[in-house]
C-alpha cells in the first residue's frame, strides 16, 4: 500500500465514543474469562520477590501499601499505585533497569508521526489521513492512560519527533485507574475493553510496535483490578479481583506486565532491532530457516485493526544474494469458514506466471507456543461459541517489486502496469483455475525498472483468492461480498444479500474491478504524484452496498463515458482505453442481468456458461486498447540522417586545407587568451 493509505487518525477525550469503529473492530469478539485464567497466569512462582515486596509495602495488615480506602478522586489512587508499582519493579529480577513506571495522567504521549496525545485534557489529535469510511465516523478517544511502563530493549525506541522520552513506541503496558464505584463485573467489563482499545489501536501500541502478538493491560481501582487482553482474535477481560485479599496474584500480574522478557510482554522476538542512543538503527527478521536484514527500521505496511489478520509487510534483503524481498506476516483463521486455502497455497500454484508476485518461501507456526492465538488465551474461550476463532501465524517471503500502481511516473508506466496485471489475472485463472477476487489499486504493483513485457505490472495479495473448477464457473453460490468496496463489481455488491440465487464472483467481476481501478485513478490524478478529490468516491466506497452498486451502475449504463471530469493531464490514448474498457464492462453487466434477473428465483445457468466460453475473446478485447495506447505513448527512436560526403577534388581540397589552417590559428589565439 502507498504511504498515503498507511495513515490513520484518532481524536480525543471525554465525549461519548461512537460505537462504529470499536464495533467494527471488536464487535462479537469480546470474551469474559473465568477467574481461573488470572490464577493460572499469575498464581504461582517468584516467591522470593513476592516476600520482599510484601515486606516493603507492609502488605500483611490487610491493605497493599498506602492505597487509600475511600479516595475522593482517581488522582489519589494514581499517586499511591505509582509507588506500589515502583517498589515491585525495584524488587524484580530486572531491578528497574529496563522498565520504569511513569505517572502519565497529565503527559503528552508521542504518537507515530510525532504528534502528541494529551493524557487527561481534551485536545483533538490528527495522526494522518482517514479513509472515506473513517472520515464519516471519526473516533473520539477517552482520556489517556493514568500510568505507563516505559521500556527499553530490542523492540522499543524513544518517540520520534521532539524531545519526549515517553510514547507508544516505548511503552510495555498501560494501566487505567478509576474509582471502584465506577466499575463492576456485570456491564463495565465490555465498556472498559472498548475504552482501553483506543490506547492499543488508535494510540498505536500495535502500530508502533509492529512485532506485537498481543497486548495486556490493567484497570485498577482502590480495591480491585482486572486484566484486559487484546490479540488478533479480539479481546478478553477478566473478572475483578480484590488485590488486597489476593496480593500475591496482583504482584505477579504486575511483574508479568512489566517483564523484561519481550516474549512474555507479547512481542515477536524473531523481529529485532539494534538500538543506539534509544533509537532503532537497523534490524533483522528471522524465518524458520534464515535471518534477513530489514531495509530500514519500519514495516512498509501495517494493518490498523486489532481483530483480523494483523498483516505487517517488511522490506528486507537476503544477506547472501543481496536480493530485495518483501516478508509478509499475517494471522489466518485455523479453519477458514468458506474452506478457502491460504495465500501461500495459491502463490505456490502461481509460480512462473508473469505478472504474479512470486514466493520464495513460507513459514507456518501452527503448533508452536508463539504461533497460535489460543496459546495466549485460556482454553475456556477457545471455541466458536464465544465468538473466538483460533488464528495461526504465517510468514511468507516474497520477491519485492516496484511501488503501488498510483506511484506511476508516466502515463506509459501506468498503462503498461495495468495491462500486464490484467493479463496475469487471465493466465492465473485460465492456467491455474485461481480467481483473485480482490482487485484494487493497492493490489497492483509497478514492475521493477526495465522489466520486460508481462512483468511491468504485478498482481499481489491472494488472501481472498479461491479455486474455481470449470464445472463451477456458472450458476449460484452462497456467501458475502469479497473485495475492496471502492472497486467491488456490481453483481458482487448487488448479489451479496441474495444468497440463494446470486451468481458466483467470476473473472468478469474482477475485470470490472480493474476498470474501476483505472476509472478512479484517471479521475484522481491531475499529474504525476498530484491528486484531487473526486466526489463519486463517497458513493462508490459507501458502507451501503446498494448505494455503491447503484452509483457504479449509473456510470456503466451511460451510452457514452463522460470524460469531462478526467483531468487534462491524461492523454487521448489513455482516454481511449478507458472508453473501450467502459463499453466492455457495461456490456458484460447487462448480459448477466438478462441471465440472472432480480436474483429472487432460480435462473438457467447455461447462458452464463456460454458467456464464459468467450474467455479468450474477452481478455483479447480488453487488452487490445492497452496495446494500442502503449504503442502510441512509446517514444519513437530518433533516426540519424547521414549527410552525403562531398567528393574531394583538387579545388575543394585546397579550400578545406585553408579552412583547417584558419581554425588552427583561431584555436592558438584562444589558448593564448586562456593562459594569459
Amino acid at each position: 500500500m502507498s504511504e498515503a493509505r498507511k495513515n490513520i487518525a484518532s481524536e480525543d477525550s471525554e465525549a461519548p465514543v461512537p460505537q462504529s469503529d470499536v464495533a467494527a473492530d471488536l464487535s462479537g469478539n469480546i470474551s469474559r474469562a473465568s477467574p481461573r485464567w488470572i490464577r493460572n497466569l499469575y498464581g504461582s512462582g517468584q516467591r522470593g520477590i513476592i516476600k520482599q515486596v510484601r515486606h516493603k509495602l507492609k502488605a500483611d495488615d490487610g491493605r497493599l501499601g498506602d492505597i487509600p480506602g475511600s479516595p475522593s478522586q482517581r488522582r489519589d489512587i494514581i499517586t499511591s499505585l505509582v509507588k506500589v508499582i515502583a517498589t515491585i519493579l525495584q524488587k524484580s529480577t530486572d531491578a528497574g533497569k529496563t522498565r520504569k513506571v511513569v505517572d502519565s495522567d497529565d503527559m503528552d504521549l508521542r504518537t507515530q508521526n510525532g504528534s502528541s496525545v494529551r493524557a487527561s485534557s481534551s485536545v483533538k489529535i490528527t495522526l494522518g489521513k482517514f479513509s472515506a469510511d473513517e472520515e464519516k465516523s471519526r473516533v473520539v478517544a477517552p482520556r489517556g492512560p493514568a500510568i505507563a511502563i516505559e521500556a527499553s530493549g530490542p523492540s522499543f525506541e524513544l518517540p520520534r519527533g521532539g524531545t519526549a522520552t515517553l510514547g507508544y513506541s516505548n511503552i510495555a503496558t498501560v494501566f487505567d485507574v478509576k474509582l471502584d464505584e465506577e466499575t463492576d463485573d456485570d456491564t463495565a467489563g465490555v465498556s472498559e475493553v472498548e475504552s482501553m482499545w483506543h490506547y492499543v489501536r488508535y494510540s498505536e501500541i500495535f502500530v508502533q510496535q509492529p512485532n506485537r502478538r498481543f497486548v495486556r493491560i490493567a484497570v485498577i481501582t482502590e480495591r480491585r483490578f482486572r486484566i484486559i487482553h487484546y490479540d488478533r482474535g479480539g479481546a478478553l477481560y477478566s473478572p475483578l479481583i480484590d488485590y488486597h485479599k489476593d496480593t500475591n496474584i496482583f504482584i505477579r500480574a504486575i511483574l508479568s506486565l512489566t517483564s523484561k522478557s519481550e516474549e512474555q510482554l507479547g512481542l515477536d522476538t524473531s523481529v529485532q532491532w539494534e538500538i543506539r542512543d534509544g533509537r532503532k538503527v537497523s534490524g533483522t527478521i528471522t524465518t524458520s530457516d534464515k535471518t534477513y536484514d530489514l531495509q530500514g527500521v519500519d514495516p512498509s505496511f501495517t494493518r490498523r485493526d486489532i481483530h483480523g489478520r494483523g498483516t505487517v509487510c517488511w522490506p528486507a534483503t537476503d544477506p547472501d544474494t543481496g536480493e530485495d524481498l518483501l516478508i509478509k506476516d499475517a494471522w489466518l483463521w485455523e479453519a477458514d469458514l468458506d474452506d478457502r486455502k491460504e495465500e501461500y497455497y495459491y502463490l505456490e500454484k502461481a509460480r512462473g506466471i508473469p505478472g504474479i508476485m512470486q514466493m520464495k518461501s513460507f513459514e507456518d507456526r501452527k503448533g508452536r507456543a508463539s504461533g497460535e492465538i489460543k496459546c495466549f488465551r485460556p482454553p475456556t474461550v477457545d471455541s466458536g461459541e464465544t465468538g473466538f476463532y483460533n488464528r495461526i501465524f504465517r510468514r511468507i517471503v516474497l520477491v519485492k517489486y516496484g511501488g503501488d500502481l498510483d506511484e506511476f511516473q508516466s502515463q506509459l508506466e501506468f498503462i503498461c502496469a495495468l495491462r500486464d496485471a490484467i493479463q496475469a489475472h487471465g493466465k492465473l485463472f485460465s492456467e491455474r483455475s485461481i480467481l483473485h477476487r480482490d482487485i484494487s489499486s493497492g493490489n497492483i504493483l509497478l514492475g521493477l525498472p526495465g522489466a520486460p513485457k508481462g512483468w511491468r505490472g504485478i498482481l499481489i495479495d491472494m488472501d481472498y483468492a479461491i479455486e474455481i473448477p470449470p464445472d463451477a464457473r456458472g450458476g449460484a453460490v452462497m456467501g458475502g461480498a469479497v473485495g475492496t468496496r471502492l472497486f467491488q463489481a456490481y453483481y458482487v455488491l448487488k448479489g451479496s444479500g441474495l444468497h440463494e440465487y446470486r451468481p458466483v464472483q467470476d473473472y468478469l467481476d474482477d475485470l470490472e474491478s480493474f476498470f474501476y481501478v483505472m476509472y478512479v485513478l484517471m479521475h484522481q490524478y491531475i499529474g504525476v504524484g498530484r491528486t484531487t478529490s473526486v466526489p463519486f468516491e463517497l458513493e462508490w466506497g459507501s458502507d451501503n452496498m446498494d448505494t455503491s452498486s447503484e452509483a457504479k451502475r449509473k456510470v456503466l449504463d451511460a451510452p457514452e463515458l463522460n470524460l469531462d471530469k478526467v483531468p487534462e493531464f491524461w492523454s487521448q490514448p489513455c482516454k481511449d482505453v478507458l472508453v473501450a474498457f467502459h463499453e466492455f464492462v457495461g456490456e458484460m453487466v447487462r448480459a448477466k442481468e438478462e441471465f440472472v434477473g432480480d436474483m429472487t428465483k432460480a435462473w438457467d445457468n447455461r447462458p452464463m456458461l456460454s458467456l464464459y466460453e468467450d474467455f479468450d475473446e474477452h481478455y483479447a478485447r480488453v487488452l487490445a486498447p492497452f496495446d494500442k495506447a502503449i504503442e502510441a505513448l512509446t517514444p519513437k527512436p530518433k533516426i540519424m540522417l547521414r549527410i552525403p560526403l562531398i567528393p574531394t577534388t583538387r579545388a575543394n581540397k585546397r579550400a578545406l586545407e585553408r579552412d583547417d589552417d584558419e581554425e588552427e590559428g583561431d584555436e592558438l589565439k584562444a589558448k593564448r587568451v586562456c593562459f594569459k
